[in-house]
């Protein structure tokens, strides 16, 4: 007999807000200074970058503004890649990681 599947709402969809990528520029020790700098680039991969889209998907739906932040000068020890936050300047951090697609 086939197994029964039971059935989820989509409020039980939640979004894993660790998103990561593969390289930030400018990268750390390059010989220019921040305020000469006109432009940051970040390369992912392409399910970095479905992650990511996901993500921001999942926030546009409640915020109104959106923070995306990549920290290049802390690569994870495991696998080299980079830390890349979603958040809102009008919500508390904390709450980024209850970030759902319930709305």
């Amino acid at each position: 007999m086939a197994k029964k599947q039971t059935r989820k709402t989509a409020s039980s969809i939640s979004i894993d807000t660790n998103v990561r990528c593969r390289r930030v520029y400018p990268t750390e020790g390059t010989r220019r200074s921040v305020e000469e700098l006109k432009t940051i680039g970040i390369r992912l991969t392409r399910d970095q970058a479905l992650h990511l889209a996901r993500v921001l998907l999942a926030a546009c739906q409640d915020w109104d503004d959106i923070d995306l932040t990549a920290y290049r000068n802390d690569p994870r020890q495991s696998d080299g890649t980079y830390r890349v936050t979603v958040t809102s300047p009008n919500r508390p951090a904390e709450s980024d990681a209850a970030l759902s697609t319930a709305s």
